[in-house]
């Protein structure tokens, strides 16, 4: 209760005094350092903090230290190469889903929507007068010598 106490007049003091050097300070070191911290962490460091501590517990008791952050890094690229692929194939199914969930709500709404008389195209006219077939059976107009 009395670090609550304590923690509640430090966040006090940041939001009623924000011109003092010590609330500026408090600010410094309680928020944009850490969140500099963390903005440098990528995926690959927490999943070896996560995977690595329960991996090199495991390991530790058969095998040296060495040997026990090694195979813990490796299991960690595998675990990364794992929810890689989950991630993947989720958004691969999110785009399924989407495109079935857009279909059976066009099904839905279709008796409610008014439908629209699209005009008739017009076809082309075609002239009465046509050409008679030609007819290769005509002697030519000029004898061809041979």
């Amino acid at each position: 209760m009395v670090f609550a106490l304590f923690l509640a007049g430090l966040l006090a003091v940041m939001l009623f005094a924000r011109d003092t050097e010590t609330a500026r300070w408090l600010h410094r070191t309680t928020v944009e350092e850490p969140i500099a911290l963390f903005a440098r962490l990528e995926r690959k460091h927490i999943l070896f903090l996560v995977v690595g501590l329960f991996a090199i517990q495991a390991y530790a008791a058969v095998l040296p230290a060495e040997l026990a952050v090694a195979l813990a890094w490796d299991l960690t690229a595998y675990v990364d190469a794992m929810i890689a692929t989950w991630a993947l194939s989720t958004f691969a199914r999110f785009r399924s889903m989407k495109a079935l969930i857009a279909l059976r709500m066009a099904a839905l709404l279709a008796p409610f929507r008014r439908f629209r008389l699209r005009a008739r195209r017009s076809r082309p006219v075609r002239p009465d007068a046509r050409k008679p077939a030609a007819n290769d059976d005509d002697p030519w107009p000029v004898i061809m010598a041979a």
